[in-house]
């Protein structure tokens, strides 16, 4: 009988002790598995292919390239144009290859950045912060047989900055 009460005494405090403990176990495991939705933010070089206002919001598309600059544009120019005799490094020092024909389409943030590397006859002005609509002239004064690079950024699927890349 004693033993049989000692059990019970036994099971009622360790049933005690373990549904004081099972709330801290628990909150401390859900805290530390707790899930943030931290934003996707994804970096390319591109050609703009087009640039226009549709149903309310600006769209680009955009042809991703492979840029490549000092001893990489000169490894990557010399896989690419099998001149080894003529030259050995690449011209201007950067190298640009655009074998992916798919073009990406994305909403242009309405906060996005725009930073042009702007030239006239006697300087360059580097990192210029410019608006949308200078941003927009500035694409259609481009001559169409030279691309331009572009650096984008993207999160979310939204392209929220552009940076002109500068061409020696």
């Amino acid at each position: 009988m004693k033993i049989q009460k000692l059990m019970k005494l036994f099971f009622s405090v360790l049933m005690i002790f373990t549904l004081l403990l099972l709330p801290s176990t628990l909150s401390k495991a859900s805290a530390t598995t707790k899930v943030t939705n931290k934003p996707i933010t994804e970096k390319a070089p591109t050609y703009i292919t087009s640039f226009t206002y549709e149903h309310g919001k600006w769209v680009g598309k955009f042809d991703y390239i492979q840029w490549y600059f000092g001893k990489d544009a000169d490894r990557e120019f010399l896989k690419d144009c099998n001149c080894k005799k003529e030259m050995d490094h690449a011209p201007d020092g950067y190298w640009i290859r655009n074998v992916n024909p798919k073009i990406r389409t994305f909403t242009i943030s309405k906060d996005a950045q725009y930073v042009l590397q702007t030239r006239n006859l006697y300087s360059i002005k580097w990192n210029e912060k410019v608006t949308r609509s200078q941003f927009i002239t500035f694409l259609k004064q481009q001559d169409k047989r030279h691309q331009i690079p572009y650096h984008i950024e993207i999160k979310n699927g939204v392209v929220t900055k552009i940076t002109q890349q500068y061409i020696p």
